[in-house]
């Protein structure tokens, strides 16, 4: 076989996988996209060291937010006793729709969990007085 007849031979097997169906089980926009970051210190850090890697990961791709991790966090911020932030889970949520609060709560945090304390995550009184951010973030709880 000549070097053209076996390109062709081997262009001619492949064409019925073009044609293949495609997984409509999953839609690109499904994928969640992921990331990791690491930081250690011996002392405090403020969380705007992270912004910069964490805006990588801002998107995840399939609508539905993302998500971190963190050890060592600081009692006193969030206005509970060690043994709160040693022993339970913190989860905190962004409300693009400060409306909405009340119905998120009640449907999905207040049945399944037990909520030790709850608080508001202080911010700016002018989001614009930090250079490139043109929207207001949103009001999250913790």
């Amino acid at each position: 076989m000549e070097r053209d007849q076996i390109i062709e031979a081997l262009i001619a097997s492949r064409r019925s996988l073009e044609s293949a169906p495609a997984n409509t089980r999953l839609q690109a926009e499904a994928e969640g996209g992921c990331g990791v970051i690491g930081m250690a210190a011996s002392v405090p850090i403020a969380g705007r060291h992270l912004l910069q890697a964490l805006q990588q990961m801002r998107n995840r791709g399939n609508g539905k937010g993302g998500g971190a991790a963190a050890v060592g966090l600081d009692p006193d911020f969030f206005g509970v006793q060690p043994e709160i932030l040693a022993n339970d889970y913190l989860l905190s949520i962004a409300y693009l729709d400060s409306s909405m609060r009340s119905h998120v709560e009640s449907t999905f945090i207040e049945p399944t969990f037990t909520v030790d304390a709850m608080f508001q995550v202080p911010v700016l009184s002018d989001f614009r007085s930090i250079p490139g951010l043109e929207v207001q973030p949103p009001d999250i709880w913790c």
